[in-house]
Formats: structure tokens, C-alpha cells, sequence
């Protein structure tokens, strides 16, 4: 059965924005000397923004609310996103294919709705993706199916019959917990992690193969 849809993760996946999200957390971390290393920064990648501070304030044993934390990385997110947010090789050449075939296109991310909107307006593509759906729309980020299947809802199209893209393991378990067919995508911040639990694996999205619609 062919696929009515096309579904993307955002962060890893239309843009390489995670190092912006570790970016950010250190302007939060830098009033109090702080910083992310390299690999405290790979222990959150790819997490919903409740788990990430959660984490940052145990690790560095910060005292607070998780709201104050918050409010202040919100900002440097969307600024950062909002100014440093470049396309993925092969995004736009993806986009034109599937339009062509009268695919429709959808956003599930565990990022906040205005930062994706942010990002889909830096990549000039906002008007392609009708169909947003975001961590704040639903009661679990990924790896819960949540994401996905409000997508597909907004969509309009059975989750069996959507294609996602995906670059993390947390990802890929939403999707396929939904009903997906993932793709999954190795990009240069998710290198090292497992994505073989996704249907098909490529480099970039420039090895999209249009036959996996069906």
C-alpha cells in the first residue's frame, strides 16, 4: 500500500540544530561558570526539554525550580535557531520529489511549536509543512508515540501509511511505536548513535529512494 505522507523529525533531520540546543543550555549554565562538555551534551541529544533539564540541574546540582531553567533556554533556543539554522543537504531536492508526487508533509518534534517555526521560517520552507506536530501538543515527547500519531491525525492519513525520518533511537521507537515505517538518517551529531532499528538507514537525505513510498 503506498504512502500518503511523509513525516520528519526536525532537529538532526531538516537542520544539524542540536549542537544549538547544547549551545544554548551553556548560555543558561555560563552566570554560573557551567558548562556542557562534548559528552554531557551527547547524553541528552535527541530529549524532550522537561528530561534535558532534569538532567543538567542534577548533573551540575543546580537548586531551583526546572521553570526558572527553563525560561531563560527558551530564548536562547529560539534566538539561536532563529539565526544560525542552515538546510540539510538534500532538503529541498526531497521536498520538490514528494510534492511532485502529491505526498503530504508533516513535522513531528520533540522541540517546542515556535521553535519549529522558527526554523521552518529561517529555511523558507514554513508553507510546505501545513501539518505541525509539537512536544507542547501532546502529554509525552518521544520515545512515546504521542508525536506521531498526532501528526498523522492532523494529516489525515493512517500511520501505516506515513514514511518517517528520523536520526535517533528515541525517534525511531516514536515512530515505530505509531505505526510507521521509519527512515532513519546518519547525520554528523548522531553519529554514534544505534539507528538499526529503523527500516531503511542512508547518509543523507540526498539517498531518499522514492520507491520506499510504494
Amino acid at each position: 500500500m503506498s504512502k500518503q505522507a511523509v513525516i520528519f523529525d526536525m532537529d538532526g533531520v531538516i537542520t544539524d540544530s542540536e549542537p544549538l540546543y547544547g549551545e544554548a543550555v551553556n548560555v543558561v549554565l555560563a552566570d554560573q561558570g557551567l558548562f556542557l562538555t562534548d559528552e554531557d551534551h551527547r547524553q541528552i541529544m535527541g530529549s524532550s526539554i522537561d528530561y534535558t533539564w532534569k538532567w543538567v540541574m542534577e548533573r551540575f546540582g543546580l537548586d531551583g525550580g526546572i521553570e526558572q531553567w527553563k525560561a531563560p533556554y527558551d530564548l536562547a533556543v529560539a534566538d539561536l535557531l532563529g539565526t544560525k539554522s542552515t538546510p540539510v543537504p538534500g532538503l529541498y531536492g526531497l521536498l520538490d520529489g514528494l510534492e511532485s508526487r502529491g505526498v503530504k508533509l508533516g513535522l513531528a518534534t520533540s522541540s517546542l511549536t515556535h521553535w519549529a517555526e522558527v526554523v521552518l521560517a529561517k529555511l523558507g520552507v514554513a508553507e510546505r509543512f501545513p501539518v505541525i506536530a509539537a512536544c507542547d501538543m501532546v502529554a509525552e515527547a518521544k520515545p512515546a508515540p504521542d508525536l506521531y500519531l498526532l501528526a498523522a491525525q492532523k494529516l489525515g492519513a493512517e500511520p501505516h501509511r506515513c514514511l518517517a525520518i528520523e536520526d535517533t533511537p528515541r525517534g525511531i521507537s516514536s515512530a515505530k511505536s505509531a505505526g510507521l515505517s521509519v527512515v532513519g538518517v546518519r547525520t554528523e551529531s548522531t553519529a554514534h548513535m544505534d539507528i538499526s532499528e529503523a527500516d531503511f538507514i542512508i547518509q543523507s537525505l540526498e539517498e531518499f529512494d522514492f520507491s520506499w513510498l510504494g
